[in-house]
């Protein structure tokens, strides 16, 4: 299992490209990354979307960095997106998405995910609305997924999340999204679970475990967001962290277990912004040290002190 780095700890920190594919690279000794669009938003017009994006496909190439894929961020995640009740907006998220297939493609990233949307109050306590919201929701993935396929991208990689009128946001939720998606056909979706999601307790209940979802949902995991959590919020923390209890060696070995070595393994640390640059840096330092061993070994030595003086200047 590759063991990657989300980029949302660049964002308002490092949007230089060139900058983040240095620290990554150079300092974390790692050799892909998961875009995140806060930095490089699909909905930015052309050409000035188009140059943003040869930048940072230079940037990764010149560090040798794989781009694999390419995620919501927190911008688009507070949208009602392809849930929202009302079809204009609905459009645009879709219209959204869209225009994110096209960037992950031109990035040279192998898939594209992240959250879908969000039910309505109103919708998700009336049962015709709730279904008609999920029935909707097939459809545009239905044509996202096509979309994505003939744009060479290999999978779109849905998150769920630990909402529950944030559609899919439990295993059964998941099993049934996926398993009506094949029988359309639509068989490029796959899901990314986020530990910290898997674990939420106030969703899934006390007995919230990681390895529920491995047994049950199987080869339709494709990618794990990896933080650390104490199973009652989605605080997103790195390690150390005396809050997190997240164990990262028993998940390796269940994912094993399961026949699910060859998934990517993606570190999504979400600092504060208001934190200090040099703490930020730090914390993703030791949160890859912590977890890169039960994952792949270090293909690179760590980079000199004057390097990360440099970038935590």
């Amino acid at each position: 299992m590759p063991l990657g780095v989300n980029l949302c700890f660049a964002v308002k920190r490092m949007p230089e490209p060139e900058r983040w594919a240095a620290f990554v690279r150079e300092d974390l000794g790692l050799d892909h990354v998961q875009f995140t669009f806060d930095l490089l938003d699909p909905w930015w017009p052309e050409p000035h979307r188009s140059n943003l994006i040869r930048r940072t496909a230079a940037a990764a190439q010149a560090h040798d960095l794989s781009i694999h894929s390419a995620f919501v961020g927190l911008a688009h995640y507070v949208p009602s997106g392809l849930l929202d009740p009302d079809p204009d907006a609905r459009a645009v998220a879709k219209t959204w998405w869209w225009n994110a297939v096209d960037v992950a493609a031109a990035l040279g990233a192998g898939a594209v995910g992240g959250p879908l949307g969000t039910i309505s109050d109103a919708d998700f306590a009336a049962p015709a609305s709730r279904q008609q919201r999920y029935d909707d929701l097939l459809d545009a993935l239905s044509e996202i997924g096509g979309h994505a396929s003939e744009s060479g991208l290999s999978e779109v990689l849905i998150e769920p999340t630990p909402i529950a009128r944030e559609l899919p946001a439990t295993i059964d939720k998941c099993a049934r999204l996926l398993g009506d998606l094949a029988g359309r056909g639509v068989t490029n979706v796959g899901l990314t679970l986020d530990t910290g999601h898997m674990t939420f307790q106030p969703l899934h209940g006390q007995g919230a475990a990681v390895d529920d979802w491995i047994h049950r949902l199987g080869s339709r995991i494709r990618q794990i967001h990896l933080d650390n959590s104490d199973g009652n919020g989605d605080p997103h923390w790195g390690w150390p962290d005396a809050r997190g209890s997240f164990d990262v060696a028993g998940l390796a070995e269940q994912l094993r277990g399961a026949g699910l070595g060859d998934i990517s393994v993606v570190l999504e640390v979400y600092p504060r912004f208001e934190d200090d640059s040099g703490h930020v840096l730090d914390l993703i330092r030791s949160s890859i040290d912590h977890c890169r061993p039960h994952f792949a070994p270090p293909n690179r030595p760590a980079a000199p002190q004057e390097f990360r003086d440099a970038l935590a200047g």
